[in-house]
């Protein structure tokens, strides 16, 4: 007589599935009738509306044991039949109590599910309560408004149980977030009628107490003074607990050089007398660091980078650095003082800097020194503050003028892309306005205003992004050749006109040198198409110019083809681009985002 073997686990699973449905007999006949390693191939055809198939494929038992090697003639069989049942209370879920259900096993093992789903129930009544301290609140009733908004299930709307779970996860998070963590879910009663198609739902939300902030637990903290960390809390010991006022003071402890990793928690485990203490865990950096490299820049040619931070000065947090950028056509020297975010979410600091450039037949001197004030709030920062520039030039070693301006300056900057690093949809924006106080402190009376945008788009990220770049700037003085250089608008190079020589965009000057124009506008639009990981080719056309006026504005046009790589570091970008203008090719290499 030859033996039959039966794998254990296989037997186990079977078991529990026949115990399960109620089909004992079902069981032995399959231990009788099964081979052992049974394997069948069959195929399921689906018959239901679009939005249903999903559902009953994803979770139907008779596809996904499809691949079971365990299954056998008899248990699929019996999978057939039971579908109808299974399928029904899936359907349930959407709010579809009348479904019709039918499961036919046809000749080659082809089974299809026909599905009549009939209407769906709808919510004809609804009831969500707010108790607790909540109610005592003086913005109790805008609160609520809240809370209704964060509901996704409205009268009429058909039933669904996601919907209806998902709703309730909702509206307790916007209790929670805002003086009330400890705010639950006491009923919760979704009364269906299969009879009248109808749903009547209610939630009651318990607030809880009021929980405001504690003292705050600084933990890992050695090189840095206690204040660093605690002055940046948007909060007092007291304060009512907010979520975001926690976000926000982790996101600023985050922006601090002084710390390379950063948790800000609540510990909802140790509150007393309603009061919820805030645990600060730090990984603190070394208070000095010292940076030597080589840097290659296709416009302005090689060079040599020193700096110097100190983030720890007079021990109090303070940080200072100094910064020599050292290349054949452009020398600068700068030095800053930092001071750390305060409560209100502003920092301040102060810069000064000598630049000293040759470019494009232009020489300049250049000393600044400004003292700022920056606020950082989500993907946006905005920077106001006063700037001193004296600017010495000579333009083809034949004319000089002597330059200076005391200005008023307002930056913001908005990115919101969806990677820093390698974008491929979203955008960058960038505004300044400056001006002067008339003749105070300035050669003449100057307003400029510039603007930056960079935007990102991939319809199909299979195939490539598109990406455009627009740049505007104007200067309006009251006397132009009093304007220091550093303040007028020169084209031409990388994230400019690419296939024009870096800055030879302009007015020209004496001896073939190039002079800055009160006005500027460069565009263009990209497309990088994927080759291989974090590899792109890219087709661009550019344009654009700088003028003295918008009148007498020219247009200059190239078009080229790129590489991209999206380094570790950042995007590095290699274009080769042919100028219209005289016919030449020029190439570009650059790091990073446009800015």
């Amino acid at each position: 007589m030859p033996s039959v073997f039966f794998h254990s686990d296989w037997l186990n699973r079977l078991s529990r599935r026949c115990l399960r449905s109620g089909r004992p007999l079902a069981l032995a006949a399959a231990l009788l009738a099964a081979p052992a390693f049974a394997a069948l191939d069959y195929t399921v055809d689906i018959q239901a509306p679009g939005n249903l198939t999903p559902l009953l494929r994803d979770n139907l038992e008779l596809l996904t044991s499809q691949k079971d090697p365990d299954i056998d003639q008899a248990w699929l069989e019996q999978l057939v039949k039971g579908t109808p049942d299974e399928a029904k209370k899936l359907l349930e879920t959407e709010g579809y109590f009348h479904a019709n259900v039918e499961a036919n096993l046809q000749e080659g093992n082809r089974i299809v599910v026909k599905v009549a789903p009939g209407k769906p129930a709808q919510i004809t009544d609804l009831t969500i309560r707010l108790d607790g301290a909540i109610r005592q609140q003086d913005d109790y009733q805008q609160r609520f408004a809240q809370v209704l908004e964060a509901w996704s299930l409205p009268l009429g709307a058909p039933y669904r149980q996601d919907d209806w779970d998902a709703s309730k996860r909702a509206i307790l998070r916007k209790v929670q977030a805002d003086r009330f963590p400890r705010a639950r879910i006491v009923k919760s009663e979704a009364k269906i009628d299969p009879a009248t198609d109808s749903a009547v739902l209610e939630v009651t939300v318990d607030s809880g107490p009021l929980i405001r902030f504690g003292r705050i637990k600084v933990n890992g903290l050695q090189r840095y003074p206690w204040k660093l960390v605690v002055g940046q809390a948007d909060f007092n010991n007291g304060s009512p607990y907010t979520q975001d006022k926690l976000l926000a003071y982790q996101a600023a402890l985050e922006q601090s050089p002084q710390f390379s990793s950063v948790i800000v928690s609540a510990d909802f485990d140790h509150i007393v007398d309603d009061k919820v203490p805030v645990n600060v865990d730090l990984v603190e950096l070394p208070r000095q660091k010292a940076e030597l490299g080589l840097t290659y820049d296709s416009d302005v040619g090689p060079g040599v980078r020193v700096g110097y931070d100190h983030y720890n000065i007079f021990r109090r947090g303070y940080t200072g650095s100094m910064l020599i950028d050292w290349k054949r056509d452009q020398q600068s020297v700068s030095f800053g003082l930092g001071f750390p975010r305060e409560r209100d979410g502003y920092s301040h600091s102060l810069t000064s800097s000598f630049k000293s450039e040759n470019i494009q037949g232009l020489k300049t001197d250049t000393i600044d020194a400004g003292a700022w004030r920056v606020r950082s709030r989500g993907n946006i920062e905005s920077r106001m503050g006063v700037e001193f520039l004296k600017e010495s030039e000579e333009a083809g070693g034949v004319s000089s003028r002597d330059t200076h301006v005391t200005q008023l300056v307002y930056g913001w900057t908005q990115r919101a892309v969806d990677d820093l690093m390698r974008p491929r949809s979203g955008y960058l924006l960038d505004a300044r306005v400056s001006g002067s106080l008339g003749l105070l402190g300035s050669s003449t009376s100057i307003v400029r205003g510039y603007g930056r945008a960079v935007g990102y788009w991939s319809p199909f990220p299979k195939y490539g992004t598109f990406v455009g770049r627009l740049e505007l700037g104007q200067v309006w003085a009251k006397e132009g050749a009093q304007v220091p250089s550093a303040l007028l608008f020169r084209a031409g190079g990388a994230n400019s006109v690419r296939g024009y020589d870096y800055q030879s965009l302009g007015l020209p000057g004496p001896n073939g040198s190039v002079l800055g124009g009160r006005v500027v506008a460069t565009g263009s639009i990209e497309y990088q198409i994927p080759i291989k990981p974090d590899w792109y080719f890219a087709l661009f056309t550019d344009a654009g110019n700088a003028a003295d006026s918008w009148k007498g504005f020219q247009t200059m046009h190239a078009n080229g083809v790129g590489v991209r790589w999206m380094s570790p570091v950042a995007p590095l970008s290699f274009d080769i681009a042919k100028a219209e203008s005289d016919g030449k090719i020029r190439w570009n290499l650059s790091l990073g985002l446009a800015f």
